[in-house]
């Protein structure tokens, strides 16, 4: 049962719970959310932020390639500590970008540590602890995904009422710190 899964094995699916929820932070869903506030300040259209998430997505899905396999050459807190530093440093810099060269390169950050490497970290470490049951045990953690498409645009758009998105962003990168480096550290350590 995948009560008995999650009870026996808790650790690994809270952490593979807690990567897919925060590879929300990379998920067109979210990014989505922040689309006019950026088109407005960079005085863009719908079709030039467009191009520019296409180009974005697409350099961080090739370069996936080349950085997710780096979780074969790392210890798994390791590597899951990286990732988490670089999603840290890609909200940041996203806060301050001001200009298509900038926003370009921020997208890609984030499609990349986000939506690439957190979920991939997810999913690659809770394979490999499962031999039996793994289906399960991976169904498991991406209700996390799940609850971050169901809860964050509920917050964020309500925030958007009255804090600047810029500032938005700045938060987040607060909770990254505040919680993925204690969580990633006690649930794989």
């Amino acid at each position: 049962m995948i009560i008995d899964i999650i009870r026996s094995n808790f650790k690994i699916i809270v952490f593979g719970f807690v990567f897919t929820f925060f590879s929300s932070v990379g998920q067109s869903f979210f990014i989505g959310l922040f689309n006019s506030n950026i088109r407005e300040e960079l005085n863009i259209s719908h079709a030039e932020f467009g191009t520019i998430y296409g180009i974005a997505t697409l350099c961080s899905s090739l370069t996936l390639i080349w950085l997710g396999k780096k979780i074969d050459d790392l210890k798994l807190v390791n590597y899951s500590l990286l990732v988490v530093i670089f999603l840290t440093f890609a909200a940041l810099f996203f806060s301050f970008i001001n200009g298509i060269i900038f926003l370009t390169i921020g997208i890609f950050f984030l499609r990349l540590s986000g939506q690439g490497l957190m979920a991939h970290t997810a999913s690659t470490a809770v394979a490999r602890y499962f031999d039996q049951s793994r289906g399960k045990a991976l169904s498991c953690i991406w209700v996390g995904m799940s609850l971050g498409e169901f809860l964050l645009p509920v917050i964020i758009v309500y925030s958007l009422t009255f804090i600047y998105w810029r500032n938005l962003w700045q938060g987040l990168v607060v909770i990254i710190l505040l919680l993925l480096p204690i969580i990633t550290y006690l649930t794989i350590k």
